[in-house]
């Protein structure tokens, strides 16, 4: 491809043109995974639109903090609106020109509605690919919609087809070789002569008018009658980004980002400027004539044994590393490249950077292979930047020291021991050296000590990160795998502090706690038939089927007194509604949902007892959630799919009712996992044959509630909207999330009736409240005494599944 032909490639041009076309629908049917088509390998002359929207997709994906924040901003903008934390009033101020156009022309249209359409065509990323479908569906929607397009001339109603053939249009507009002329010389006064980004903008909106609008589109007819231009669109952006935060801002950065790695990808070249085996660093060129390196800024995203140091990749005192690296442009702090991953050797001459860690030695550790890397140069300019800072930049370094501890203690407790299993028939067993596996454990808990210091140092109220030994066996082929935890290497993990002793294979992992055990502990993992699950259920199955077995001194562990970490992979992600993905367990050949969330290709959870598991897609329907289906529909949906919520008859949720404090001690157990058979209350209206009993029970054993007088715990009383507030406080309290007493009123200072709040019960509120887990009402009001519905129940528990 030319230079010419790349133009879209621009900030301000992704941020218009990208940014509107990420809500469009896709196919579900994966039509680009289908082809084998993946982001940035096919040209994207020879792509249609959804395989171009779908590369799109897939490019965002691989940005992590870029698409949590998209995900986030679409949850925020959604929730505020459902809730009424933006007034009529505010909508108005936010859609600007684009509503004072509507005023023009005399068309009645309700606000809301307005800025649902044009949100809905906006930034907010939607997974499942459905949110345009949803929005020009949706009853408090679709006649404000009719409204503005049957009012245009020649008008009808907007459909998904009107959408795509603009996209298509504009697309095509983009590609015209006298348009990316134009682009390029806006392009070279904003990078190359530090000109403004207006110019970008102007050049672009000349584009819409000659090339889009004056085709016969229902969207161009539409932008035309009302006078709406490219730039009241931007700037509606730009104002909702803004009102929105930083989440939102940075989930607008990440489109934009995406937009143009997917562009660029076959023009992209990565060259080594130093061909060392042991030291890389990369040069970024595009279109084989330039280079982009004096504009960027190159950093390391993961890696193990290696470090990014003055524009280069490293070996950190590993005798081998791998690494994956980024780089974002100085100018506007956009992701325009993401690396393979890199690996490095240490030469047989060079110094390097450091000696020989123990990798795999050929004995009896195998693969063993620490990693050994080193934050406290970042930590010390952390430190330098804490100097003058405001509050808020103070917190945002916090936030930046205790990643950086988290990612290197994490990195250093990964221990590769691939290299000891063998397999005898059916059955894959590792031979482990115990003594060996002490001692690394002892040299990272050091480590581990010196950095939290080092944490600590930094920020005095910084909380420690604990060790989370991962012992790495790599890809097994055979049918069961059993892993010998002696007792003896179990006492050395917990005499090392370490929290959690977690046994990976196959993307498969198992975190369990070394306390749990006074023995010598085998831990079996068998693959099961698929068809152990699809003889049990109709639903579709998006994982493997496994059996666990821990034994300990020769008995069955069935359960645990703390929750074991289950990683398991989904290998085709994209195939589903990944916040519908639930662990299930399989017994007597029917399923029991155990939730847990989707993120980067597996699902996560936790639970207290094994058997047979899988992960399923549980999409559950209710019969009557219509009127709470804007603001709650989707929140019960997801909470119903994770076995966190029943309905109360066949199909029926109920959603207005209300919530006992039973019903709501059993949701929090169930979004946190905390279930215990073995756990114990005594309160005396608390029953061993009430069916809520083992979930009270749990609830007290982890300190989420208490009673409401003297002995007793008033299970079937309703739940006012403060101690649920105070209940999710609570198990968020289990995560580490706190909130310092100094700021307790400043959290509750937007509620206008702060003095309702039981004195009790306002730190537990406050929490909620700071974590956007319970907002105020109509008025700013917070109503602490009301009781809660079963919908607004539900949209607690969605929150608290995205903590």
């Amino acid at each position: 491809m030319t230079m010419k032909k790349k133009l879209t490639v621009t900030t301000l041009a992704a941020s218009i043109m990208f940014a509107s076309i990420a809500g469009l629908p896709l196919s579900e049917q994966g039509l680009a995974n289908k082809l084998g088509i993946t982001a940035g390998v096919a040209s994207a002359d020879t792509l249609s639109l959804q395989d171009k929207l779908e590369g799109l997709r897939l490019e965002l994906a691989k940005d992590d903090d870029g698409l949590t924040a998209v995900k986030a901003t679409r949850v925020l903008v959604a929730g505020a609106v459902a809730n009424n934390e933006i007034t009529t009033d505010d909508m108005k101020v936010l859609l600007g020109n684009v509503w004072s156009k509507f005023s023009d022309v005399d068309v009645d249209v309700d606000v809301k509605a307005i800025f649902a359409l044009i949100n809905g065509l906006d930034l907010f990323y939607d997974e499942s690919g459905e949110a345009i479908n949803t929005l020009l569906n949706d009853s408090h929607v679709k006649p404000a919609i009719d409204a503005i397009f049957t009012k245009v001339p020649g008008g009808k109603t907007l459909t998904k087809a009107d959408v795509i053939a603009f996209q298509d249009a504009a697309l095509q507009a983009m590609a015209s070789e006298e348009n990316q002329n134009e682009l390029l010389e806006s392009v070279g006064k904003v990078f190359l002569l530090g000109g403004s980004s207006q110019d970008i903008k102007d050049t672009l909106s000349t584009i819409v008018d000659n090339d889009i609008l004056t085709q016969d589109l229902l969207i161009s007819n539409f932008l035309k009658y009302y006078e709406i231009s490219l730039g009241d669109l931007n700037a509606v952006q730009n104002r909702v980004a803004n009102k929105f935060g930083p989440t939102a801002i940075a989930a607008r950065t990440a489109i934009e980002s995406a937009g143009i790695r997917y562009l660029l990808a076959p023009d992209f070249k990565l060259t080594d400027l130093d061909s060392s085996s042991e030291v890389y660093e990369p040069n970024l060129t595009v279109f084989d004539l330039v280079s982009l390196n004096p504009y960027l800024n190159w950093e390391l995203v993961s890696g193990s044994g290696v470090k990014f140091e003055g524009g280069k990749l490293l070996l950190d005192g590993a005798e081998t590393g791998k690494g994956v690296f980024q780089a974002h442009d100085k100018k506007f702090g956009l992701l325009l490249y993401i690396s393979p991953e890199k690996t490095l050797n240490k030469t047989d001459d060079g110094d390097g950077d450091g000696g020989n860690t123990g990798g795999n030695t050929g004995g009896n550790t195998g693969g063993v292979l620490p990693v050994n890397p080193d934050p406290s140069v970042e930590l010390g300019n952390l430190s330098k930047e804490l100097v003058g800072a405001s509050e808020e930049k103070k917190q945002e370094i916090f936030q930046k020291a205790q990643e950086a501890v988290a990612n290197a203690i994490r990195e250093l407790a990964t221990l590769d021991l691939s290299a000891l299993i063998k397999v005898e028939g059916d059955t894959a067993k590792p031979t482990l050296n115990v003594t060996e596996l002490a001692g690394k454990m002892k040299e990272i808990a050091a480590k581990a000590k010196t950095l939290n210091d080092q944490l600590k140092q930094l920020n005095p109220n910084a909380i420690a990160e604990k060790i989370q030994l991962k012992l790495d066996f790599g890809s097994i082929t055979a049918k069961t795998t059993e892993i010998p935890l002696d007792k003896s290497l179990l006492d050395a993990a917990i005499a090392n502090g370490v929290d959690t002793v977690a046994i990976s294979m196959n993307g498969l992992t198992l975190g369990v706690s070394p306390t749990e055990f006074r023995a010598d502990t085998t831990l079996k993992v068998t693959n099961q038939d698929t068809k152990v699950a699809t003889s049990a259920t109709q639903l579709p199955v998006a994982a493997g089927v496994y059996e666990f077995e821990f034994t300990s001194g020769g008995t069955n562990i069935s359960n645990f007194n703390t929750p074991v970490e289950v990683t398991i992979p989904v290998p085709n992600g994209s195939k589903f509604d990944t916040e519908l993905l639930s662990l299930a367990k399989i017994v007597d050949g029917k399923l029991e949902f155990y939730g847990g969330s989707y993120e980067n290709g597996v699902l996560n959870a936790l639970r207290t007892g094994f058997s047979t598991y899988t992960v399923v897609e549980n999409k559950v329907e209710f019969g009557d959630t219509a009127s709470v289906k804007a603001w709650a529909g989707r929140q019960i949906q997801v909470a119903a799919s994770k076995g966190i919520l029943e309905g109360r008859a066949d199909q029926s949720f109920v959603p207005n009712g209300l919530v006992t404090r039973a019903e709501f001690a059993k949701m929090i157990v169930k979004t946190f996992s905390l279930e215990s058979a073995t756990a114990t209350e005594n309160f005396t209206d608390v029953n061993d044959s009430d069916w809520f009993k083992v979930y009270v029970a749990s609830a007290v054993k982890n300190g989420i509630v208490n009673g409401k007088e003297a002995g007793k715990f008033d299970p079937n009383g309703n739940i006012t909207r403060a101690e649920m507030a105070v209940m999710s406080s609570r198990a968020l309290a289990l995560k580490g999330i706190s909130l310092s007493p100094a700021k307790v009123d400043d959290a509750l200072k937007g509620f206008t009736d702060v003095t309702a709040i039981n004195t009790s019960l306002k730190s537990g509120v406050a929490l909620a409240a700071s974590e956007g887990i319970v907002i105020g009402e109509e008025g700013n009001v917070f109503n602490p005494n009301a009781n809660s519905t079963r919908a607004q129940a539900a949209v607690v528990i969605y929150r608290l599944l995205n903590k």
